[in-house]
């Protein structure tokens, strides 16, 4: 995504939540619109913060399967990152197959009955949840009282 088209998403965000979500006079209605103003100023807002979130939390799924999985090492390190600069798909794409990879090492334990690798897992997994989280915006869905 280019900057520019995340200024435009802020703008947007402000037109909606500021200026039309005040002209609809039926709650619900207005409730949705200002909804919707504020996912597209959290998209603006955290689209900055995804590449690096997505790398972070790659480097953690890496390190995790590396110590603790049967996967071999050297699949595994095919994935840490290069001094190149990667956009964000390619992050993306990198997290989804790590996450399967994750996905089948977590099969795995459960079969086997390992709860000490589970229990590491699932603080992992915590981990990448609150990365995700949009909790610290949920003020911006709030409108103002008038």
């Amino acid at each position: 995504m280019k900057p520019d088209i995340n200024i435009a998403l802020l703008n947007a965000a402000q037109e909606i939540i500021n200026r039309f979500s005040p002209l609809i006079d039926d709650e619900y209605e207005k409730s949705r619109l200002g909804s919707w103003g504020a996912l597209i100023l959290i998209s603006a807002m955290k689209f900055n913060d995804a590449s690096s979130s997505l790398q972070k939390e790659n480097i953690e799924i890496i390190d995790w399967l590396l110590v603790n999985s049967r996967l071999n090492d050297k699949d595994i390190e095919s994935y840490r990152p290069s001094n190149t600069e990667k956009g964000i798909d390619q992050l993306d794409q990198e997290n989804q197959a790590l996450r399967a990879l994750l996905d089948k090492e977590v099969e795995y334990f459960e079969e086997r009955g390992d709860n000490n690798l589970l229990e590491s897992v699932f603080c992992l997994f915590r981990s990448m949840h609150h990365r995700r989280k949009i909790s610290d915006l949920i003020g911006l869905l709030q409108q103002p009282e008038s």
